[in-house]
């Protein structure tokens, strides 16, 4: 099942403190003599005026990371970055699609050719970079320290209509998807494997001030905009059995949340709560309102995690109506785990936390499912090699929503293992009029790809054509090891 999911209505600002990048080595092991390099770069006058916003990629391990600086210039539509290792040799910054090596648009400085960068791109895992047909990178300076630190300053422009690149777009908004960075780093002089020396975040590169991570600026917008007002719907201890894939249901009514409000509430945001010690168990899960927690359908969907998302928050005029009528008197939470190795003796408490208002907001929220929503595939095989799948929803789709135009805020692209890439057409009078894509999917990376893009309108009649592509797919259906359409 490929679902682009639809968030209805338009769009508002948000930011949150940045924290003193002096701090950012502190959880390594380096002394104070050990950080001078990057310590005295950091007092220049040209580093804090050229980059004053700034984010720390940290490794998988927490022991080291990637200090990253950039400035935006509107006029010349052009960024500067400036990365800041603990190495001798290269270093790499890259904008990942998926969030991962594959499919990432990479520059590369080596001390072996110190006086130019590498404009280029990654296909698979463990390749090495592929040189660009077309450099766009430039190097506007590299400093390497005595006390082994490189801090390397380059430029390109936001779109450099190369199809080797991607373009980098506004990502102000806590509703829309933010840029995902890899960086990594060596001591040898031309760039070779990094082993443990690589980093990876989403960060808003067009946000004021910069802040310390995505998760954190939710956290601090939606506290603010719901004056504390939440509740969670997760689960209690679970045990995950020793099987392939389970879906397991949580559901909370209205009654049992006690909240002190009569009519309904307007949820305006949301964030997931994964519990770290099975998070490489939850393949994803999705949220619905419903009539009760015995009686599913009437439903519509509310949220939906996958690997890679930290949750959004909603424009300060937008949010979704919740137990506003018979049919809307109990959240359902379908969560779906994946357990291969058939280990025993996990135990989960994930769910998901959904920040509310008692005021209704101007514009009302919903999502669309496009795709096989009831995974009517499930049991049809899937070709070996490289296989495209189509589905359909035709202007009967959008012919509800009255005479004006809506609002299409987000889009999330979700399939399983094998799926290699997915487009979401909007289809107006037998011609495209909208696209998105993800060209390079990787489920492990972004189970649900948060499409970067600006907000764009729907007109009554509007149909849509979802494709899927996959690769050496098994067949159709819920387990881990199938796919999803």
């Amino acid at each position: 099942m490929m679902q682009p999911l639809l968030l209805l209505l338009a769009a508002y600002a948000t930011a949150a403190n940045a924290i003193d990048p002096i701090n950012y080595f502190d959880a390594t092991s380096l002394t104070s003599d050990e950080k001078e390099g990057y310590v005295s770069w950091l007092a220049s006058s040209s580093s804090s005026a050229d980059y004053p916003m700034h984010a720390f990629l940290p490794t998988a391990n927490a022991e080291d990371g990637a200090a990253i600086f950039w400035s935006l210039h509107p006029e010349e539509k052009l960024v500067k970055f400036a990365i800041a290792v603990r190495a001798t040799g290269w270093a790499g910054l890259g904008i990942s699609q998926a969030g991962g090596m594959i499919g990432s648009d990479i520059v590369l400085f080596q001390s072996s050719n110190p006086d130019e960068v590498v404009d280029s791109y990654v296909v698979e895992e463990y390749d090495v970079p592929w040189v660009d047909d077309c450099p766009d990178w430039n190097l506007i300076n590299a400093t390497m320290t005595d006390d082994g630190w490189m801090i390397v300053e380059v430029s390109r422009f936001l779109d450099t209509n190369d199809s080797q690149d991607w373009p980098i777009v506004n990502d102000k908004e806590l509703w829309s998807a933010p840029t995902r960075l890899i960086a990594a780093w060596g001591d040898s002089p031309s760039a070779m494997y990094h082993g443990q020396s690589n980093a990876r975040g989403s960060v808003r590169l067009h946000a004021e001030p910069s802040f310390s991570s995505e998760s954190a600026a939710l956290g601090d917008v939606l506290e603010e905009q719901s004056n504390g007002l939440y509740f969670d719907v997760r689960e209690d201890n679970h045990q995950i059995p020793a099987r392939e894939t389970q879906y397991h249901d949580v559901c909370k009514t209205f009654e049992e949340l006690n909240i002190d409000q009569t009519g309904g509430i307007t949820m305006i945001g949301v964030v997931p709560i994964i519990s770290e010690e099975t998070r490489q168990h939850i393949h994803h899960f999705t949220a619905y309102l419903q009539p009760n927690c015995d009686s599913p359908f009437p439903r519509s969907m509310i949220y939906i995690w996958a690997p890679g998302d930290e949750g959004w928050a909603m424009p300060e005029h937008v949010g979704f109506p919740l137990f506003h009528s018979e049919n809307a008197q109990a959240i359902q939470l379908e969560i779906h785990y994946d357990n291969p190795t058939l280990i025993e003796g996990m135990v989960d408490s994930s769910g998901v936390r959904l920040y509310y208002s008692n005021e209704e907001r101007e514009e009302k929220a919903a999502i669309l499912e496009l795709g096989d929503a009831f995974v009517g595939l499930a049991g049809q095989n899937i070709n070996a090699g490289l296989t495209r799948y189509q589905f359909t929803c035709p202007g009967e789709c959008s012919a509800n929503v009255g005479s004006g135009s809506v609002t299409i805020l987000n889009e999330y692209l979700h399939m399983h293992q094998n799926g290699v890439r997915m487009t979401n057409e909007v289809i107006r009078n037998d011609e495209v009029v909208r696209a998105s894509s993800v060209d390079v999917y990787d489920f492990e990376q972004q189970g649900g790809f948060h499409v970067p893009q600006q907000p764009y309108e729907v007109l009554p009649g509007d149909g849509f054509r979802t494709t899927c592509y996959y690769r050496d797919g098994d067949k159709f259906g819920l387990d881990s090891d199938e796919e999803m359409w």
